[in-house]
């Protein structure tokens, strides 16, 4: 599932050690290092990506064959429609935004932003931007937002598709922005997090973090409360800073860099953090996942475990995707493991959605597999299509949501 490419254009998976490090030391950016199965997406240089595109022929293939299931799982293919026109080459994998009525898509070439409705697939609009955006697209306060790659923040209205502001940041937009209570929250990728005036996009207050070397092309959305903005930066660091001003709250490490290389010290924290019982639940890649108290920023636990994609949490557990395929559980209270899926190790998974006491995730053979939140075992799968599905599961009013590598998008509803 993790695949990266280097400056020459020329793609690599990261999974295989000498070959990328010998390609990262033509490129200047690193000595040789296994980074080990995981790497995830391209890789960036102090900021700037040394990330090329990811093209058909070089789809990620399945390493393991799909394991044997005691049972039929009944699953219903509730809504099937195309919601845009391709996925996008490159990283990061433009993510799509839902509300409770619409979903909102990036088009092929990262210049047009889609509308539909979500029951029935209807087009509500199509926004053509004059821009290439880099992150996907995100909502609140009656907005959809994009960034691009010169550094600026777009928005739509969400019921018309009509351009309402834009404001010019100082760098790359490479994640989602978000808003909330009249303050849209954008990251860019020199290790800046801004809030902005939802109603004109003036700059209202602005942090930063060091960027490490290295890093991860992409990131994590970042988050918000009534009374917070939380994101996760590429040194490791989870940091909560008021909604409105700006104030730091709290800034805690996830993990810490270890290593001699820059690709063994990177700790980005670029999985999707999740919010729980009263918790902010955040991993690092090559590194940690931690528990963080949601008000005091006090770390109440962490584990050694690799991940680059988003969390999802229930009442009890945090699960993830390691960068393995692993599927694990962890207790909310201890961080404790309590289960692992391994027999879906080379499907190349994506992150995992929680419907109920169902945990499901999906691989790039249009395979999606219901897992039990008790113990992890397998309960069935279906096959809504042969293509890929690269982006996590969206769970909204009762249904799961996918949306394919070819821009369908496919609503699940689970049976008996």
């Amino acid at each position: 599932m993790h695949w990266a490419t280097v400056s020459n254009n020329v793609n690599l998976s990261l999974r295989i050690a000498g070959a990328v490090a010998l390609a990262l030391v033509v490129a200047g950016c690193a000595t040789v290092a296994d980074v080990g199965k995981g790497a995830a997406r391209g890789v960036s240089r102090a900021g700037e990506s040394i990330a090329g595109r990811l093209t058909a022929a070089d789809a990620p293939q399945v390493e393991a064959e799909l394991p044997t299931l005691d049972r039929e799982f009944a699953v219903t293919v509730a809504a099937e429609f195309r919601v845009t026109d391709g996925t996008p080459d490159g990283f990061p994998k433009p993510r799509p935004a839902f509300t409770d009525d619409a979903v909102y898509t990036l088009g092929e070439d990262r210049d047009v932003v889609f509308a539909h409705a979500l029951q029935e697939g209807e087009r509500l609009w199509r926004a053509r931007l004059k821009a290439v955006v880099t992150g996907g697209v995100g909502v609140g306060d009656g907005l959809v937002l994009v960034g691009t790659a010169n550094g600026a923040v777009i928005a739509l209205d969400a019921s018309d598709g009509k351009e309402r502001w834009r404001a010019e940041l100082k760098s790359e937009v490479l994640t989602p922005p978000t808003a909330r209570d009249g303050i849209a929250v954008v990251a860019t990728g020199d290790g800046h997090l801004y809030g902005l005036s939802s109603a004109d996009g003036a700059r209202k207050w602005s942090i930063e973090r060091d960027v490490p070397t290295l890093s991860l092309r992409g990131g994590s959305t970042p988050m918000t409360t009534a009374l917070q903005a939380i994101h996760g930066f590429a040194d490791g660091h989870l940091a909560a800073v008021d909604l409105r001003t700006g104030r730091s709250l709290w800034n805690v490490p996830i993990a810490r860099p270890r290593g001699r290389t820059d690709l063994e010290r990177m700790v980005d924290v670029d999985c999707q953090p999740v919010i729980a019982n009263g918790a902010v639940f955040a991993a690092a890649y090559q590194g940690r996942v931690g528990a963080v108290d949601l008000a005091t920023g006090a770390v109440g636990w962490g584990r050694e475990v690799s991940c680059d994609s988003a969390l999802a949490a229930d009442t009890f557990n945090v699960y993830l995707t390691d960068v393995d395929d692993r599927v694990l559980a962890l207790d909310q209270r201890s961080g404790r493991v309590f289960w692992e899926q391994k027999e879906l190790e080379g499907r190349h998974l994506t992150a995992p959605a929680v419907l109920g006491t169902a945990l499901v995730v999906a691989d790039v053979e249009g395979y999606v597999h219901w897992l039990s939140t008790d113990d992890g075992r397998l309960l069935g799968r279906s096959r809504p299509t042969k293509d890929a599905f690269l982006l996590p599961p969206q769970v909204h009013n009762g249904r799961v949501y996918l949306i394919s590598e070819s821009g369908r998008l496919y609503a699940l509803e689970a049976g008996s």
